[in-house]
């Protein structure tokens, strides 16, 4: 694991569950927008795929090494 991708992939998901604007600029997509007044409109938007895609994979192998060294320390006597 890249630690450049990782943290990268990391801090928009962050930004994202905690309600950031700048994660909304550069890692989503959006989806619908309407007009809320005469200069204004709302969007919507969801995490791209394509950033969302790095951050599964980086937290899934996360997730199966400390399994390993969970189950190395366990059974170690």
């Amino acid at each position: 694991m890249k630690a450049r991708e990782v943290t990268a992939a990391w801090r928009a998901a962050s930004g994202f569950a905690h309600g950031r604007y700048w994660p909304n600029l550069r890692a989503s997509m959006p989806i619908d927008a309407v007009r809320s007044g005469p200069d204004h409109y709302l969007m919507a938007l969801v995490i791209d795929e394509d950033q969302h895609r790095p951050l599964t994979q980086h937290t899934r192998k996360l997730l199966h090494r400390l399994h390993d060294r969970y189950q190395a320390r366990a059974t170690a006597h």
